[in-house]
């Protein structure tokens, strides 16, 4: 009898979870329609109630069938049930304050340059020809100053989402050889172990042509 395997379709949505891979195209769109079942979930709602928010949200998250929003709850479990539960919850609720986030940080950009937008003069060469734009400085000012919040905003979401954390450097000292001590006030004991250290040996490399001896000393001792 032949053993068939199939593989595991959302394997590639856990690893996006747990290691950051990359999702695109419609593997991230499915991706943000299971996030979304999922946390509905985790906010108490019934399987039946996700179905129905997923049925009748607008799209690109929502507008689906019935069956194609039960195959989205189904399969939100499967994802996220097979990691840690209270880590996964935690995971995506962070998503979810980041999303919300940049979704401010975009909206305030948006009104400062709607501002500009409304508040720059045209500027002319006395030969009448475009020289630019003037804006009044304080308007300025309250521009530069949004930006500068939209940008905190920004660097708040990456923080929630880990991309400011630094990655984890092995120590080097980690892999050196330590020395090798021997503690002991016997005498003989010493003496042998000297010998032992000082005695030729057997080179099974091929890296040396005498026992204990260097291609290059033995080249020396030729010449």
């Amino acid at each position: 009898m032949q053993l068939i395997v199939k593989d595991d379709k959302l394997q590639k949505y856990r690893d996006h979870i747990q290691t950051g891979a990359e999702l695109t195209g419609k593997d991230k769109e499915l991706f943000e329609r299971y996030f979304f079942a999922f946390s509905l979930l985790l906010d108490g709602l019934s399987e039946r109630k996700v179905v129905e928010t997923l049925m009748f949200s607008p799209a690109p998250i929502g507008n689906l069938s019935q069956s194609h929003a039960y195959n989205i709850v189904n399969g939100c479990q499967q994802i996220f049930g097979a990691l840690d539960f209270g880590n996964a919850k935690k995971v995506a609720q962070r998503h979810i304050y980041a999303v919300r986030l940049e979704e401010m940080a975009h909206t305030m950009e948006t009104m400062a340059n709607d501002i500009i937008k409304r508040h720059k003069a045209p500027v002319f060469y006395e030969d009448g020809e475009p020289a630019g734009y003037n804006i009044d400085p304080d308007i300025q000012e309250q521009v530069a100053t949004m930006l500068e919040k939209s940008a905190n905003v920004r660097m708040k979401a990456a923080k929630l989402q880990g991309l400011l954390e630094k990655d984890k450097v092995e120590n080097p000292n980690k892999f050196k050889v330590s020395p090798n001590i021997i503690f002991t006030d016997d005498i003989g004991a010493l003496e042998m172990y000297r010998e032992i250290e000082d005695s030729n040996y057997e080179d099974v490399t091929g890296n040396e042509t005498e026992a204990g001896q260097s291609p290059d000393a033995a080249a020396g001792a030729e010449s």
